[in-house]
């Protein structure tokens, strides 16, 4: 962690786009363990530094997130389709089945976008997945953007406000319960918010 503030004080706001950029398209990295380092680092700064500020952070961390997503759709519709289709018979994934799944996924792609921030290894699997589902680009990219800024906000300010206090949860497993809960509770705030749509609908 020391390296990761050390260059974090030297190259400031990049390495938050570049940290984010990485994680998204695949790159192994503990993006949320990184932005609550980050959110803890800026509360240890004094208040006369200008030079690293949380709002800033927020919105390198929501550029970075969102070009990651952004990329790893390209790949997925570009490089993807062509792949899944010349050798999925192999792995089962008959072009009936593939054409199943690519509606499936383009019916609910905001919501498992948004929802898919919140959950290591699905958060890298599924901007593959919308592109290679030709998923609606608008919806996709529209999508991508509110779920990084929620994503990346909660976990800054989360870090930011607690402070020195993160230090002691991050060895323990009450900090990782917590965070599970954090999680589930936005997920069950998103899910009802559209069921309760879907239903004035």
């Amino acid at each position: 962690m020391e390296h990761i503030q050390s260059l974090f004080y030297t190259y400031g706001y990049f390495v938050v786009f570049l940290f984010l950029f990485c994680g998204l398209i695949g790159i192994p990295a503990a993006e949320e363990s990184f932005l609550l380092f980050i959110g803890v680092t800026l509360s240890q700064i004094a208040v006369t530094d200008i030079r690293l500020s949380l709002t800033l952070c927020i919105l390198m961390g929501v550029l970075g997130a969102t070009s990651g997503m952004v990329s790893a759709y390209l790949i997925g519709y570009y490089i993807g389709e062509p792949f899944i289709l010349k050798y999925g018979k192999y792995i089962g994934l008959s072009p009936k089945r593939w054409k199943i799944a690519q509606d499936r996924f383009q019916r609910h792609t905001f919501l498992a976008i948004i929802v898919g921030y919140f959950i290591p290894g699905i958060r890298q699997i599924n901007p593959y997945l919308a592109g290679l589902s030709r998923a609606r680009f608008v919806t996709y990219l529209s999508a991508s953007v509110f779920g990084a800024v929620i994503w990346s906000t909660l976990f800054l300010l989360l870090g930011y406000f607690m402070g020195n206090q993160i230090h002691r949860f991050l060895g323990f497993r009450l900090f990782h319960a917590v965070l599970i809960g954090v999680v589930l509770f936005i997920g069950f705030i998103i899910i009802t918010a559209f069921q309760f749509r879907k239903k004035r609908v």
